[in-house]
């Protein structure tokens, strides 16, 4: 769920974020590549030239994460720890003009793999 404003209260938009990811190595230590794509409702604001007035309005929108990172994670299971450089590519809906590139995204998490 994001958040997002609306006037003066916070309404909650739904996502669906979907992704496939490969491990590459044999030892503790991995290469990790993904791809996917994210759905998720967002707020488009628009100009209505006969009436002059701004039209404020929810709209579908997507974007494709890239992932590219290091896993640390044994073989057996246990402990993992990951760390990830995510760029976001932005498709062009939800009333933008053309595709978008957001390369300012990294991700870090640790957990248990079994």
């Amino acid at each position: 769920m994001w958040p997002k404003k609306f006037d003066s209260k916070t309404i909650w938009l739904p996502s669906i974020p979907i992704e496939v990811s490969a491990l590459f190595g044999k030892s503790n230590h991995h290469l990790e590549l993904g791809m996917g794509i994210t759905s998720y409702l967002t707020r488009s604001l628009a100009f209505n030239s006969e009436t002059f007035e701004n039209i404020d309005k929810v709209v579908f929108d997507a974007a494709i994460p890239v992932r590219i990172g290091y896993r640390f994670q044994k073989p057996e299971g246990g402990f993992f720890f990951r760390v990830g450089y995510t760029p976001v590519i932005n498709f062009p809906t939800g009333g933008k003009g053309g595709w978008g590139f957001d390369p300012y995204w990294a991700g870090i998490s640790f957990g248990k793999s079994f």
